[in-house]
Parts: structure tokens; C-alpha cells; sequence
């Protein structure tokens, strides 16, 4: 092992621009260890629309200080069109934006404090970046570390479930970029230009929900930046993070299954949070494996990082698996331990049989009702937040076993196949995996939903025939769960999973037949304490300098006559000294409602307010986004508008009507 990196001072450059072809200006923000006798240095590079000098500015200078002190110089990009940038940027992942990270590349490796060797890495977006950089192979790009990211677009992102239109995330996400991409660049940063720039950004920058609805299959728009269109494409050295109840987590493992390159992969108990402030715990200290992955890779350092085990995995003993239902940073730890794991999948994986005719189960239609789903209203946490599910049990096609003999460890990815029909030409079925105490009460293990358009691939949608059985295949998100003995196992299917699945625009049925139905657990056996490995605790995660922050939310169900609606808010503030005393503050409210009885009465809006100020300067976005549909189109509607001084300076109204194609 080599003695520990001195720490070295920062020096902060937030004023960087680097000119692109067509003469848009990309803005970085430089860290850089400040030292006279030591360098160049190999540099870590992430690339975000999450303006790094005001939304992301905490969480950028805690990791980049950290690398910094450590030897690495750190680059923070604003992807064109947003915070610093110039230009427009046009949707999420388009060609231009990898295009412009090739030249910000380029133009790093002829700087005198860079060594040419560059990493890559970045939490979401960031770790969507960081694949399809290396996707490309830019010769200076030498290893990258992607955080809760995903192989396939389509199939496992925030736009589409299993075939449908994701609900609950139509008012997460996508609204918060409606405000976030109008936020102006910030004068202290560009000087008096800011004002024609965000003028200039406000009447160009397009409404992206319009495009995705027009993509409804995994088509070429969804494989463009999908790692599982190409896995060979990516040879550098990649290591993964990801947690058991991110809904990313089954990109996460099918890259460890399927990268040709050299990588390793860490998947901790928590959701879509970094994982030393992972939420629910216990925590890992990233920024310390990101500095022995980066110090590896791009200084050669022998630092035993590669020692590591292929996987390193958080197994979850502890039930019920949902956990408490508090602010998310008041929970206490996942109950449960790391273990290593040799291979993915597990070389003595075997996969327990149940089929359907041999379980309990009561009826085996579903025709309703539509809230089904509600004790469980959150796609990406997969139990997170959850509670018992014995009412909504009793709206589905339930399947059970009995109790127990002995327990066993669930680990990979469940799938169900079914023989079903629809009584209509559209469905969709929900199914919900829960462990059930010997209470009766019934806590969820993962979940999964299928498009009954796409019964096999989520590429070749098939035209339903209403009345005739049909053979569905698909997969439950991957998890871990230990179900000890004396609890049994429930299978729950439906036409709803209410606020996660946009329902078909009409009302159907279904029937399930058991006969040559099934579900397959993916098991394995008990392991040896040798596998068990020691990961401390995180050490508290830096700051900047008189940073002072609050956040809070709350969500709720409404049961308002025959609809059902659920409801969310939260808010957020930070006043950033260091920053020219610059205050940052969003709001944000959800509402997602549908009728007991009737599918095509779904609707969501989002309403968010962003306001930037410091002493004689305030601006503020106001969004707001609306879904609704029909049985032949969805109906969208996004409004606008930007505030300087508490003065009106631009609105404007987006209304759209797109054919819904499968459901």
C-alpha cells in the first residue's frame, strides 16, 4: 500500500469556459489541488444540467474538495443550455451533449495541470453521462464510476414501467427540469450578460414530456445512450453503485452481468441517495472508493481496489422489508450485513418453482378498483415507505403459500410468467411480491407491471385479442430479502398499481388461468461467514463553509368521494456564503388522482417555484405540468413563468395532445 495522498489545499475556479465548435460555451468549475512542487493531476470529470453553482453547489464542493485534498482535480460541467452554459439544451442524452464532453475532454488533456488521464463519474444523470461517454472510448477516458444509473432507457428509467407510462414519476423529475432548465445563468459567474443569455434560454429551450410520449416501445430514440444496446462498447475499467431500493438497481446488476470490461459493483441498502448519506442505512464512504478506484486507474497507485470482490452486497435480513414511513433521513439503518458475492449472477443461484395452480389463492378475475397499489406509492423505493398491504391484497388475484418450513434468502430478480386474458384490446398487469407475517400482514418485497401489449419484449408490442388467454412474461425489480421461517410468500396481481402505473385509458378485466402459470425466486444458500466483509461508517459528509440548509416534505392519501388521490410536497433552502451570499429555494407540490372506477380519469400535475436571491438580485421560475388521457391520447399541458425582482418577464403555455399507441 503507498503512504496516504497529502492533503493538499483547493484552489476553486468557478469562471471557466470552454468554446465549442459551433461557439456555444460550456462552463465549468475547476478543483484543483494548489500546489507548486506537485502535478499535473489526474482529473475526475461529471457532467449535469444540475447548475453546479447554486442547485448542486453543496454536494459538488464536498466531493471535489475531498478529491482535490487527495490529488485529483475535479471538473464540474453545466451541460449546454443550462447554469453557465450558453446554447439550448434540446432533451435529455442527445448526441450533442456526448459530442461537447469529447471537447471538454480534449481541452483537459492539453492543460498544464492536467495529466491527460481522466475519470469519470456522477450520481444519476451523471452516471448516465459517464456510460455513454465511455461508450465512445475517448482515448483519455480511463476509468468511470456510475451511481444509480441504468442499462436501458426504456425499460428501466423514469418515463416508461414494464410497457406503461410511469404515473407517479410524470410528476417528479420532469416537472422540476420545466423550472430548473428556465433558472437563468448567474451574474456573478457570466457578468452582465446574464440577462439577454437567459432571455435567449427561456424562448428556446424546449418542453421534453412531448418527445418521450411519442416514443411509447423501446425503440431507437430509448437505445440511443443504452449500454445494453452495446455492452462491448464500454472497456474501461467501471465501477458500479447502486442500492436494493433505487428503481435503478436492475440496470445496476445487468451491467455486472453483462460488461466485458473490468469492473466491480457495490449495492448498498439505500434508494436514490449518495450512498454515505444512503437513506435507509447503513451508509458506505463512497468518496474514499472513488478516490482508490480513481487512484488505481488513472495513477496506477496499488492500492488493493481490485482486490475487491466482483459484487459487494447489503443482504437485508430484517422484516417487515418496507421500514418506517418517517422523513427519510430519521430511519434507522436496514437490518442486515455486507457480503461478497463472486459472481453475478450467483454461480449456485437456483430458481424456486412456484407455480400457481399448487398456492392459495380466492378469485381469479380483477376488475377494479383502480387505487390498488396505494400502500405502496413509490416506484423507486421498492418497500421504502410502504404499509400493509392487506387492503389492497383484498382488491387483487392473490396467490399464497404456507407458512415457511425453513426460511429463505431471496437475491436476484423474480419473474412471473402468466397464462392471462383481457377482456379488452388493452391491459396491464401489476404484480406485487410480499413477505407475510404470521400477523397476516403483508410487506412488500419488490414489485414489477407488464403492458399486456408487449407479453414478452418491451421492442415488438402485439396487438391484444380481447377474451383469449395469453402467455406474459416478465420480471420483478431485483432485490435481497431474507424471509424467515413460519412467514409465507404472496403473489398479488391486478389491472392497477396506483400511483406508480399510468392505467390503460378504458376500463377491462382479467382473468388469470394457473394452470402453466408460475413465479420464479431466484434463491441461494446459505452463505459462510468468510463472505461476510467489514464496511465502517461513513465519516460525516463535509460542507462548504457557512452553508445553511433545511428541507422538508410530507406526502399523504386523499380518498375524496370515488377518487383517490395522493398527494406531495416538499421544500428545500440553502443560503451558500460562499456563494456572494446567494439564498436557493424550491417548492414543490404533486397531486396524482384517479377515480375508483374508471382508468381514463388518471391525471397528475405538478406545480414547483425555484427562487434564487442574494442582496439586490432575485429571480424565480414557476412551472407547473398537467397529464391527463383519454382512451385514444394523452393530454399534456406545461406552463411557464420566469420572475425577475418579483416582476413578470416571460410566460408561456405548452399544449400538446399525443395518440397513445398501446395502451
Amino acid at each position: 500500500m503507498p503512504e496516504a495522498t497529502p492533503a493538499y489545499p483547493v484552489d476553486i475556479d468557478r469562471r471557466v469556459f470552454v468554446e465549442m465548435d459551433d461557439g456555444v460555451l460550456i462552463g465549468l468549475t475547476v478543483y484543483r489541488p494548489d500546489s507548486r512542487d506537485d502535478g499535473p493531476f489526474p482529473t475526475i470529470v461529471e457532467s449535469l444540467p444540475y447548475r453546479k453553482d447554486d442547485a448542486f453547489y453543496s454536494t459538488d464542493w464536498g466531493t471535489y474538495t475531498y478529491l482535490a485534498q487527495r490529488g485529483f482535480a475535479g471538473v464540474r460541467i453545466d451541460i449546454r443550455g443550462t447554469g453557465a452554459s450558453t446554447g439550448v439544451i434540446e432533451d435529455e442524452y442527445v448526441p450533442r451533449e456526448q459530442e461537447d464532453t469529447l471537447a471538454v475532454f480534449r481541452w483537459l488533456a492539453d492543460q498544464p495541470w492536467c495529466s491527460g488521464s481522466l475519470g469519470m463519474w456522477g450520481v444519476s444523470w451523471g452516471g448516465f453521462s459517464s456510460l455513454q461517454t465511455a461508450m465512445l472510448r475517448p482515448p483519455e477516458l480511463k476509468a468511470i464510476a456510475p451511481v444509480h444509473a441504468t442499462h436501458d432507457r426504456f425499460a428501466c428509467d423514469v418515463h416508461y414501467t414494464g410497457g406503461s407510462l410511469h404515473a407517479q414519476e410524470q410528476v417528479d423529475w420532469p416537472p422540476s427540469m420545466v423550472t430548473c432548465n428556465a433558472l437563468p445563468p448567474d451574474p456573478d459567474i457570466v457578468g452582465e450578460e446574464w440577462w439577454d443569455r437567459w432571455m435567449d434560454r427561456l424562448e428556446m429551450t424546449p418542453q421534453w414530456p412531448g418527445i418521450w410520449l411519442r416514443h411509447q416501445q423501446r425503440d431507437d430514440y430509448w437505445l440511443h445512450g443504452s449500454p445494453c444496446a452495446d455492452y462491448e462498447s464500454i472497456q474501461c475499467p467501471t465501477l458500479l453503485i447502486g442500492g436494493w431500493v433505487d428503481g435503478y438497481v436492475d440496470g445496476m446488476l445487468a451491467m455486472t452481468e453483462h460488461l466485458t470490461c473490468p469492473t466491480r459493483t457495490v449495492i448498498g441498502p439505500w434508494g436514490h441517495y449518495r450512498p454515505a448519506n444512503g437513506c435507509p442505512g447503513p451508509g458506505l464512504d463512497h468518496l474514499d472508493l472513488l478516490g482508490r478506484w480513481f487512484g488505481h486507474h488513472l495513477r496506477g497507485e496499488d492500492n488493493g481496489v481490485m482486490d475487491l470482490p466482483p459484487l459487494t452486497m447489503y443482504v437485508r435480513t430484517g422484516t417487515p422489508f418496507d421500514g418506517p414511513t418517517g422523513p427519510p433521513f430519521d430511519d434507522p439503518p436496514t437490518p442486515g450485513y455486507w457480503r461478497a458475492e463472486p459472481a453475478w449472477p450467483p454461480l449456485d443461484q437456483v430458481d424456486v418453482e412456484l407455480g400457481l395452480d399448487r398456492l392459495d389463492h380466492g378469485a381469479l378475475t380483477w376488475s377494479g378498483p383502480q387505487w390498488v397499489g396505494v400502500h405502496a406509492p413509490a416506484w423507486d423505493r421498492a418497500g421504502k415507505g410502504s404499509t400493509d398491504s392487506r387492503e389492497d391484497d383484498a382488491h387483487s388475484i392473490r396467490f399464497e403459500t404456507s407458512p415457511l418450513d425453513v426460511g429463505i434468502e431471496i437475491l436476484g430478480t423474480p419473474r412471473v410468467e402468466l397464462t392471462i386474458a383481457s377482456n379488452r384490446e388493452v391491459g396491464m398487469v401489476a404484480a406485487r411480491l410480499l413477505a407475510v407475517g404470521p400477523d397476516g400482514v403483508g410487506h412488500l418485497i419488490t414489485r414489477g407491471n407488464r403492458n399486456l401489449a408487449f407479453p414478452e419484449n418491451l421492442s415488438e408490442p402485439k396487438e391484444i385479442e380481447p377474451g383469449r388467454q395469453m402467455k406474459v412474461r416478465f420480471p420483478l425489480m431485483a432485490t435481497s430479502a431474507v424471509v424467515p421461517a413460519g412467514w409465507s410468500l404472496r403473489l398479488a396481481l391486478a389491472g392497477a398499481d396506483f400511483p406508480v402505473v399510468w392505467p390503460p385509458g378504458e376500463r377491462f378485466s382479467l382473468a388469470i388461468e394457473p394452470e402453466g402459470s408460475r413465479l420464479l425466486l431466484p434463491t441461494v444458500p446459505a452463505r459462510g461467514e468468510e463472505t461476510i466483509v467489514d464496511i465502517p461508517p461513513p465519516p460525516p459528509q463535509p460542507d462548504p463553509p457557512g452553508l445553511e440548509a433545511k428541507h422538508r416534505g410530507h406526502s399523504r392519501l386523499i380518498r375524496d368521494g370515488s377518487a383517490h388521490v395522493y398527494e406531495r410536497h416538499r421544500f428545500s433552502t440553502e443560503n451558500q456564503p460562499e456563494r456572494a451570499g446567494l439564498t436557493y429555494s424550491s417548492d414543490e407540490t404533486w397531486i396524482i388522482s384517479v377515480d375508483d372506477d374508471d382508468p381514463a380519469t388518471t391525471r397528475v400535475r405538478a406545480d414547483g417555484e425555484v427562487t434564487m436571491e442574494r442582496p439586490g438580485w432575485k429571480v424565480t421560475t414557476r412551472g407547473s405540468l398537467e397529464l391527463s388521457s383519454v382512451a385514444g391520447a394523452f393530454d399534456l399541458v406545461i406552463g411557464l413563468t420566469a420572475l425577475h425582482d418579483d416582476e413578470v418577464v416571460f410566460t408561456k403555455t405548452w399544449e400538446d395532445r399525443i395518440p397513445r399507441v398501446w395502451a
